[in-house]
């Protein structure tokens, strides 16, 4: 779609920067009340310059006009082109008075327009996207507090025209960030209960005259929105935008808080601190982004409105919500000044999160039909054979930091662990997660297998598995119902799960592949899992299982690594339609301290275990690294930020041991 812009200022040349590498519109008119402004802008961008607002809307055929005018004639540009039949996007604020923003929106209505207006960018944006899906899975219980401020520092000190932003205060300027996010999140705004406002800038200089500007400053207000939610907000133009509540949103309910470091910023800093969740009374933790795979810029919102005009439905951010933000300014305004609360009556139509937000595991996944999650947690306890850890505050970190697989098995012990941690205030919902379980070698009988499952089942307090595995190829003698090995003694565990005669001998059993099968998808028959999979089967046995299975195993477990890497095993997996998961993928000796890891991960400041994880999952393959510490569980999860090299992949696969 064609686009114009009007008002050819500083924030112009980032608009026309971002269409210009946007696919499905483009820049092609520009006019402002400076002509060699617009003709700068223009011969950068290969579009027509226009001498003025009525010159463009007369020569110009683009149907949708950017307005990125000074704040007091945004409604008066956007009036003009609502009267001329041309679609409207426009920068903060939609007007200065919410009358007039309301009969923008009215216009716009009546000519049968698309009005949308900024900070629409930020709704669009990953971290942003998954602080409303935490809200939305209930995460933190029923929210009843909000802290939401923006403080914007001293406008003399970043604009060298501070006057228009000093004249219309924070409110107009800042605010409508966080409050674009709480009513497109919330709904509309019901009350404003109380308010305070100040001024606390001395007057600045302006070419050695000092200039008063009387208007506030600094502002805080209590918002209640539908279903009692209340929000504190402060807007200042004195509190330095350095502060460390910034552009923040802090969300505190019954279960737990979410902190949303930026309202406004699109960019994820990978720094672990853009979003973070904590359970009631613990602290906070990192929530690692898988990636959406768009790319966000100023242009993000112009491209949704092209795709409104042509799907004929509302933008993400709408001239009327837009409009509700400049409503919630005025009352805020009148409560400070009169000290009585202020009543607001609109409707706004819901916002729809993004796809990939909405979809049952958000970022970019592997299995999309089985909504796999890329990375996974490993949930066994078991280190170097004889050593147990305590995964209890893992898992859940884990969980908080946004993992939605967890790999189990009845050898783990830590089935019951979990069913009582999916329980637990501010856990995600079963809905939410990827649940693997498998049956060990000892429980390979049909009936054992039927029992294995059943009693996984009862110890995590679930219906079904979303997949459901052989450990091992490999039978063994039956010994009795493996229960919680986690109440077990290691002798009483070792001599449960590995059988052995008197001269330490694994004692095998006599049960073919076939009949552990058979069981397998009669547990799909029952409903107790969605799908089957196999793990650390060969190629050969891979081959067997797909020629005998009426439901053929969807996945394939097996150890990979730098140095054990299984390419064949991998095309093996793949040829037979199964998808292939790294299990070990960081465990091997001395492979995080090699210096060829190390030396990738430099270059791409993130760790050798990051990196590991990224090999992985940039050749399709979904890793299930586990840990006890809490920074590396939220690392390990963070590795969608980056991207190898063909070279850096290749030497990653030079690396390997087992030819």
């Amino acid at each position: 779609m064609d686009v114009a812009i009007v008002g050819c200022g500083f924030i112009a040349e980032a608009y026309a920067a971002a269409l210009a590498a946007a696919p499905g519109v483009r820049l092609r008119a520009t006019a402002d009340l400076a002509p060699e402004r617009a003709e700068a802008l223009a011969t950068a961008y290969d579009a027509v310059a226009y001498p003025s607002l009525d010159a463009l809307l007369d020569g110009a055929s683009a149907p949708l006009v950017v307005n990125l005018t000074i704040h007091h004639a945004h409604a008066e540009v956007t009036r003009a082109c609502l009267k001329a039949g041309r679609h409207v996007f426009s920068e903060k604020p939609l007007a200065l008075s919410a009358a007039e923003a309301h009969a923008l929106v009215d216009l716009a209505a009546a000519e049968g327009l698309h009005l949308g207006a900024a900070p629409a960018a930020s709704l669009f944006g990953d971290a942003q996207q998954l602080a409303w899906r935490y809200l939305r899975e209930d995460r933190l219980g029923p929210v009843r507090m909000i802290y939401a401020d923006a403080n914007l520092g001293r406008v003399p000190e970043w604009n060298a025209n501070p006057e228009p932003f000093l004249r219309i205060g924070p409110l107009l300027d800042g605010a409508v960030y966080p409050l674009t996010l709480l009513t497109a999140w919330l709904g509309p705004v019901v009350a404003v209960e109380a308010a305070h406002q100040a001024r606390l800038n001395p007057d600045f200089e302006r070419e050695g005259e000092r200039v008063t500007i009387d208007t506030p400053d600094h502002y805080t207000a209590m918002l209640r929105f539908a279903h009692g939610v209340r929000a504190r907000l402060t807007a200042s133009f004195f509190v330095p935008h350095q502060t460390q509540h910034f552009n923040s949103l802090e969300f505190h309910g019954d279960k737990g808080s979410l902190y949303l470091r930026n309202a406004g910023d699109l960019a994820w800093t990978g720094d672990g601190g853009d979003l973070q969740f904590a359970r009631l009374g613990a602290p906070y933790q990192p929530v690692a982004l898988p990636k959406s795979g768009e790319v966000f810029s100023y242009a993000t919102p112009i491209m949704d409105m092209a795709e409104a005009i042509a799907e004929d439905r509302p933008p993400v951010a709408s001239g009327r919500q837009a409009a509700h933000v400049v409503e919630i300014v005025e009352a805020i305004e009148s409560v400070a000044a009169t000290g009585e609360p202020f009543q607001l009556e609109t409707e706004l139509q819901p916002t729809v999160p993004r796809a990939w937000a909405a979809a049952k595991v958000p970022g970019r996944t592997i299995g999309e039909a089985e909504g796999l999650p890329p990375v996974g947690f490993g949930c066994s306890r078991y280190r170097g054979g004889t050593t147990y850890v305590d995964l209890e505050n893992p898992i859940m970190q884990a969980l908080d930091s946004g993992c939605r697989l967890l790999d189990l098995a009845e050898l783990y012990g830590t089935e019951a662990l979990v069913g009582d941690l999916l329980q637990r205030p501010g856990s995600p919902t079963r809905k939410d997660l990827y649940l693997i379980g498998k049956v060990w070698n000892t429980n390979h009988a049909y009936d054992d297998v039927i029992a294995a499952c059943r009693q996984s089942l009862a110890a995590l307090g679930i219906d079904a598995f979303d997949c459901y595995m052989m450990h091992w190829p490999q039978a063994w003698a039956h010994q009795r119902p493996l229960g919680d090995l986690s109440t077990h003694s290691h002798e009483e565990a070792q001599a449960l799960t590995f059988p052995t005669d008197e001269k330490g001998v694994i004692l095998e059993a006599n049960v073919p592949l076939e009949e552990t099968w058979r069981a397998m998808e009669a547990l799909v028959d029952r409903g107790w899992t969605r799908a089957l999979g196999v793990s650390n089967f060969n190629e050969e046995q891979l081959a067997r299982i797909a020629a005998m299975a009426s439901a053929p195993p969807r996945i394939h477990q097996f150890e990979r690594h730098p140095y054990r890497p299984n390419h064949a095993l991998v095309e093996a997996t793949r040829r037979h339609g199964m998808i292939p998961m790294a299990h070990s993928p960081l465990s091997a000796d001395g492979l995080l301290q090699d210096p060829v890891l190390r030396a990738i991960a430099a270059q791409h400041d993130v760790s050798s275990a990051q990196v590991v994880l990224r090999w992985n999952v940039q050749q399709g393959i979904i890793p299930i690294p586990s840990s006890t510490n809490a920074a590396h569980i939220a690392a390990n999860l963070s590795v969608f930020r980056f991207d190898l090299s063909r070279d850096e992949i290749q030497a990653i696969d030079d690396l390997a041991q087992d030819g």
